[in-house]
Parts: C-alpha cells; sequence; structure tokens
C-alpha cells in the first residue's frame, strides 16, 4: 500500500490498549490518527473539524452518545458525512446495535480491533463498484421511526447500497424496506 496519507481519523472515549491497537492498524496504511477526551468540547470539535472517520467507544453513557450522535450528525457539522465506528467491550455488542443507522456505521468489539477495523475503514471510505439499472421500485422509508411508502426508481446498484429517484428527498443513510421489479422476473424481489 502507498505511504501517503490517507484520511483523517478521531479517536475518543478509548482506553490506552485500544487506542494502540488502533494505531498500529492504521498508521502504517497512512492515516492521520487524533485522539481526543471524552469531554465537553468534543461535540464542538466534531461540528467544526472534518474527520474522515470518528472511532469511539460504546462504554460511555447512553445519554452522552445521544448527544455525541446529534452533534455529529446535526446537518452544518463538519463532520456530518463522516464515517463512525463504535468500538465495544463485547458482551455489548448487540445492545450497541441499536446506534446502527443512528449515528454510527459500525459497530466493533474491543477484542476485534486489530483484525476487523481496517475492513471497516476501508469500506466506510471505499467507493463500492457500481452497476447502472434503471427499473421500478416500491420502497417504504422510515422517516422518525415511521414507515412511509413510496415509487420509485433505481439509478444505480452497488454492494453498499442503491440510488433511487422519486420525488422526495430522505436524509443519506435512512433506512429503507425495498421491492425491486426487474423485467426478466415475475415476482419483485
Amino acid at each position: 500500500m502507498d505511504n501517503h496519507r490517507r484520511g483523517q481519523i478521531l479517536v475518543t472515549g478509548v482506553d490506552d490498549p485500544v487506542y494502540n491497537a488502533i494505531v498500529n492498524v492504521l498508521s502504517p496504511l497512512g492515516f492521520d490518527i487524533h485522539r481526543a477526551p471524552w469531554d465537553d468540547y468534543l461535540r464542538d470539535h466534531v461540528q467544526i473539524t472534518p474527520f474522515d472517520v470518528v472511532v469511539t467507544s460504546y462504554s460511555i453513557s447512553a445519554g452522552g452518545m445521544e448527544k455525541f450522535f446529534k452533534a455529529i450528525r446535526s446537518p452544518g457539522s463538519a463532520c456530518h458525512h463522516s464515517g463512525v465506528i463504535l468500538i465495544t467491550p463485547e458482551r455489548h455488542l448487540e445492545v450497541a446495535k441499536v446506534h446502527l443507522g443512528h449515528g454510527a456505521n459500525r459497530i466493533i468489539s474491543d477484542r476485534g480491533v486489530s483484525s476487523q477495523l481496517q475492513v471497516a475503514v476501508s469500506e466506510l471510505l471505499g467507493v463500492a463498484p457500481r452497476l447502472s439499472v434503471t427499473t421500478n421500485a416500491r420502497i417504504k422509508i422510515y422517516v422518525e421511526g415511521k414507515p412511509v411508502q413510496s415509487f420509485c426508481q433505481t439509478q444505480n446498484l452497488s454492494s453498499t447500497g442503491v440510488l433511487i429517484r422519486g420525488f422526495s428527498h430522505y436524509p443519506q443513510g435512512s433506512k429503507i424496506d425495498f421491492e425491486i421489479s426487474l423485467p426478466t422476473d415475475t415476482a419483485p424481489i
């Protein structure tokens, strides 16, 4: 892999052994790693300083997580579109999943940092190959937890998502259920 700088990573809320594992995985790949304490200034920091990925611990208070996600995902935040990876003790993996799609993009066990972090960061920063597919789709988008049904067209598909064209705009990362009708199939998928 080349040695030029690949991106800005903010690490916060993790203990020293986890931080050292993060540095050992990402530094050789050319990432600039910044560490900031989990304190009252962190929310301001992520709103004015852009980072490509933010890695944080789930072991912080639930109320603190909600405030953090509100700050980082607010429309004017410099990190609004940043990838967010939660590092959590293995015993909290299932509980932490409530934050997937609601602030966090990936969740990794603190024991899995060495084996899973590089893949998670690559997935968040990489662009998946696209396939141009235009077909009709019926979607159910969850807006503030409530389902809204719509009819639209796909623009392209990738392993990480689908670009759709419809009559309304929804926030990037919105959860959807969908049925796509392909010309060669009688039943939608």
